[in-house]
């Protein structure tokens, strides 16, 4: 893709645009080449588990949910609310990773994450239809490598991934045992990332991206009692892809007036489809059991195509991830304690969609195994939740790797903690 002076500017110390080519361009160019190319900002595995309910019941949350949280996780449960309830449900996330390789060790900074959610329902037709809405961050991922350490330069130090998520749902009793019902999704993202480089020589140098975009997609979910004590459901999120657009640039680059050099940037993520089955027993009236598997479609993220006026190179251009398909499987209980009070229990399993030929520091990922306990009150109008949930990450060795300089032992330090407020009117 050829560069024109109208798309490639650099910034004067007046602030001033003023028009280069050439030797700037082709430092910008060997800059990226080298960051990105070989070590992607992916993004590409979900927020942890939506709202305090669904972290305390993880493994186990699509076919019992009762509660203004139905919105994200079965819609079709909404019509099992008498009264319309709003809740706020934020999850504080605690995730650091350690990196030790060959040419040394690098540990992520500024561990902790907030996740806001909200979420809406109730009854619209008694016993009949019911409406929802669910905001939330489905998508979300800040990792930061301070200077980088033993990675500075071979993989972007800095990445976030942030989106916001606006659902309205609709759910209607189609016979006294089965409810369907369907939503509508729009998202917004943000995509960032920054890298130093210092193996092109340019040890104060810093490269910068950044773009947002909306995207749009669907979901469906159903709920049925075939008989007696035993309940099932299926949930449908539709894929979705999300374009971006913003700007490139480089610092302190050597014979630029100012020393930084912006071009436009764009790109697009697909998100993968998902979907999701649940298994529920009502063993008695006190005790609930259920168990669910998740189908997620992460293949969909095979390569990462990059449009800029920079003359980037080919393997730049279109960066190579090739992920795979997960699934993720789980088990949870809630037990009625008496005197509004209920305890929840859980177990999940999730599968890495990342491989280790494509693996990057900037989206470290593993298998994990997550562990849960929540604790709720409800008295008259008010509901109150509180979930925790250590998750147990399976250390992850790259043995070989398209980016040499990420070959290593991987480690992860992970703790999710949400609360919750509900108020029924």
């Amino acid at each position: 893709m050829a560069t024109t002076s109208r798309d490639l500017q650099t910034v004067g110390r007046r602030g001033g645009p003023a028009r280069r080519r050439g030797r700037t361009g082709r430092w910008l160019v060997a800059g990226l080449g080298v960051g990105l190319a070989a070590a992607a900002w992916a993004e590409g595995f979900r927020s942890p588990t939506i709202g305090a309910a669904g972290l305390g019941s993880t493994g186990g949350r699509r076919v019992f949910v009762e509660d203004a949280s139905a919105a994200v996780h079965n819609p079709a449960n909404l019509t099992r609310l008498e009264r319309w309830e709003a809740s706020f449900e934020p999850t504080l996330a605690y995730h650091s990773v350690r990196f030790e390789g060959p040419l040394g060790g690098a540990k992520t900074q500024n561990p902790w994450k907030f996740l806001p959610h909200l979420f809406a329902g109730g009854p619209v037709i008694d016993e009949v239809a019911a409406a929802g809405l669910a905001v939330t961050v489905p998508y979300g991922l800040s990792i930061d490598w301070g200077d980088g350490g033993a990675l500075q330069s071979w993989a972007p130090h800095y990445v976030e991934l942030q989106s916001f998520d606006v659902s309205p749902v609709l759910a209607v009793k189609l016979c006294p045992r089965l409810t369907v019902a369907a939503g509508m999704d729009v998202m917004w993202s943000e995509l960032e990332f920054r890298q130093m480089g210092g193996a092109l020589g340019l040890p104060l140098s810093e490269v910068r991206g950044k773009g947002d975009g909306v995207g749009w997609s669907g979901n469906f979910a159903l709920s049925w009692n075939p008989v007696g004590s035993h309940r099932l459901a299926v949930t449908v999120r539709v894929p979705m892809d999300v374009a971006y657009t913003g700007d490139i640039g480089m610092n302190n680059v050597p014979g630029v007036p100012g020393g930084a050099v912006v071009a436009p940037l764009k790109t697009s993520f697909a998100f993968p489809t998902i979907i999701g089955a649940g298994y529920g027993l009502e063993v008695c009236p006190r005790l609930k059991l259920e168990a669910d598997v998740e189908w997620l479609q992460f293949s969909r993220f095979d390569t990462l195509e990059l449009q800029t006026p920079l003359a980037l190179p080919p393997a730049f251009q279109t960066q190579r991830h090739d992920w795979r398909d997960t699934i993720t499987v789980g088990v949870g209980g809630v037990y009625d304690l008496g005197g509004g009070w209920h305890l929840r229990l859980s177990y999940q399993f999730f599968q890495t969609p990342t491989r280790g030929a494509t693996f990057t520091p900037a989206i470290p990922d593993a298998d994990q195994h997550v562990v849960s306990v929540g604790i709720g009150y409800r008295k008259g109008r008010h509901r109150f939740e509180a979930a925790y949930a250590p998750v147990f990450y399976e250390d992850r060795t790259i043995a070989a790797n398209q980016n040499p300089a990420v070959v290593g032992r991987y480690e992860f330090n992970v703790h999710l903690l949400s609360v919750a407020y509900g108020c029924s009117f």
